[in-house]
């Protein structure tokens, strides 16, 4: 019999220690998930090597009167139809570079991808090739232009204008 109330009580202080060891953890997580000194400034949104093409993009959207979006993720662009975590995590933490889109409505023109050589490696060119699948299939032209010292303007005004269908206005004719 005392067995059994020895038993007892030893499950009893298991269960008491468990519940504090729980109600620790909570806090801790809790105070890590306050801890903001875990966390710093990248200072720039691009590169240096970034900003100077996007510069350079900007004389031709100005004209087009279009505008460029830096840096926009993937699940801003594009929807996972059924979404399905997996898919989603495939999109979630990539970015495109540069996205054009119409002044008026902000309607996607293109998206353009600045390529160094980082691009050469297995893995960027694995990711690279996934992305231009994405983007083919959801009807959305990416253009990937190689890093530069200069940029060729009516270039990449030519570039942009394959992609941009203006509305058609229908005047009337009375």
């Amino acid at each position: 019999m005392w067995y059994v109330v020895i038993f007892i009580i030893i499950l009893y202080v298991i269960n008491i220690y468990n519940s504090n060891k729980n109600k620790f953890k909570k806090e801790n997580k809790k105070e890590e998930n306050n801890n903001l000194s875990k966390y710093t400034t990248n200072n720039y949104l691009m590169t240096q090597t970034e900003l100077q093409f996007y510069r350079e993009l900007k004389k031709v959207t100005d004209k087009l009167e279009l505008s460029i979006f830096p840096q926009v993720n993937l699940e801003r662009i594009v929807n996972v139809v059924d979404n399905n975590i997996t898919d989603r995590n495939r999109i979630k933490s990539r970015s495109i570079d540069y996205t054009i889109v119409n002044n008026k409505n902000c309607k996607i023109i293109c998206c353009i991808e600045l390529d160094d050589y980082t691009h050469n490696r297995k893995k960027v060119i694995k990711n690279d090739n996934f992305k231009n699948e994405l983007f083919k299939k959801v009807n959305i032209p990416l253009h990937r232009i190689k890093v530069n010292n200069y940029y060729n303007l009516e270039e990449i005004e030519s570039i942009i204008k394959e992609s941009y269908k203006p509305p058609i206005s229908i005047e009337n004719n009375s």
